[in-house]
């Protein structure tokens, strides 16, 4: 067996073939997207495919065609964002937004995705920056995305574009700073691959803040279901 190959990744193939074969659009996210950015690769038992909501749809009846089946929710609220297609020990994500709802798949997704080749078959991954947004928030007691999200930005490409993500990131750019200077930390030098241009304005916006009182928790942000986990025993 190749270093790469998993015996569920015959399954993968075929949700892919048959998904594109059908004409629906989507792009692949999630271990395999960080892979095609920066060569690391990640074994995983699941592939994540963006779409737009109104074409989940027809996913889930081509994927039910397929033989997969509904895997139901695996956390409270699924629903909102995510729909889980299984089979034989694959699972397939189709998720049309974020699971915090801070960002929604639309077309520009398929138009930024990026050209490739994945299990031999010729594809489109998740734009970049869509896939740092996907992970930078990923920070809690269960789960740490950000290894991925250095990985990606060391390895992204020239056209990354850095304003996009700030735009996106709104009010919660202080996570986006607290990245940069992680960044910094763990690879003191390649500062060439975060832009000084988005650094001045990170700080300028630190030195223009000020320390708030009485606002609310961001606890939901980084993990949508810190309140409806079951309480282990």
């Amino acid at each position: 067996m190749e270093k790469h190959t998993r015996p569920e990744h015959d399954l993968f193939r075929q949700a892919i073939r048959a998904l594109t074969e059908a004409g629906v659009p989507f792009v692949i996210g999630g271990a395999f997207a960080v892979h095609h950015y920066s060569g690391d690769w990640r074994d995983t038992h699941d592939l994540d495919i963006y779409l737009e909501r109104a074409h989940v749809p027809d996913a889930v009846r081509v994927l039910t065609d397929e033989g997969f089946r509904d895997g139901g929710e695996m956390a409270a609220g699924d629903r909102e964002w995510i729909y889980h297609a299984m089979k034989d020990g694959a699972l397939v994500d189709l998720i049309w937004q974020s699971p915090h709802r801070l960002s929604v798949v639309n077309e520009s997704f398929y138009e930024r995705g990026r050209e490739g080749e994945f299990l031999g078959l010729r594809t489109r991954f998740l734009p970049p920056e869509e896939l740092l947004l996907a992970k930078i928030y990923t920070i809690n007691q269960h789960r740490c995305d950000w290894p991925d999200v250095l990985h990606i930005v060391r390895s992204c490409p020239d056209d990354f574009d850095w304003q996009l993500v700030l735009d996106k990131m709104g009010e919660n750019w202080p996570v986006l700073l607290s990245f940069v200077v992680l960044f910094d930390w763990v690879y003191p030098n390649e500062w060439c691959c975060i832009p000084k241009a988005l650094r001045e304005e990170l700080l300028r916006r630190k030195q223009a803040s000020h320390l708030e009182s009485g606002g609310s928790t961001r606890e939901a942000i980084l993990d949508p279901w810190i309140y409806t986990r079951p309480i282990p025993p």
